[in-house]
């Protein structure tokens, strides 16, 4: 069998072909924000994993109805950090929301703001933001999780803010 380390998505309508390896150090760009909502600074990159993208998929569709738009980039592993694609997009929206299932001391989303903080501060506009849930236990009740898990309202309010500057 060839192993290819050729990076392409993979969802569970598209799995990946016997033999073809995902690479283990690339983030996954779902959509890269228009060309003309960067140039009106109606962009922002948003940069989440796990159940977070599919927040991020809905919250994407409802700014598009404001002409709001976004990067979003699933980083797909954290060790190693795919840095060159988060690099890559901040040249060109310069602004970062992380939505983090974590909570925000000591999470991923607070590993991930020091990283981009120490090596892409030129790059950024404003501070990053992080949306990430309260430093308390999760909730085992699913109608509990919800108040404490943030979810793509938190998001669109976090980009709207972002874009109009009130951050």
């Amino acid at each position: 069998k060839k192993i290819s380390n050729e990076f392409r998505p993979c969802t569970a309508a598209n799995p990946p072909e016997e033999g073809v390896c995902l690479p283990l150090n690339k983030a996954r760009v779902h959509h890269w924000a228009s060309d003309e909502s960067v140039a009106a600074h109606k962009a922002v990159t948003v940069a989440t994993y796990l159940h977070g993208v599919k927040e991020a998929e809905y919250a994407k569709e409802e700014l598009a109805k404001d002409g709001i738009d976004m990067d979003l980039i699933e980083l797909t592993t954290l060790k190693p950090m795919d840095m060159a694609t988060l690099g890559e997009s901040l040249d060109r929206t310069h602004k970062l929301l992380l939505l983090d299932e974590s909570t925000m001391s000591g999470g991923v989303g607070a590993t991930v703001s020091a990283l981009v903080s120490e090596q892409f501060f030129d790059k950024l506009d404003a501070p990053v933001k992080r949306l990430g849930m309260d430093d308390a236990p999760v909730p085992y009740a699913s109608s509990m999780e919800k108040a404490v898990v943030k979810r793509s309202t938190d998001l669109i309010e976090a980009v709207k803010q972002a874009v109009t500057n009130q951050y």
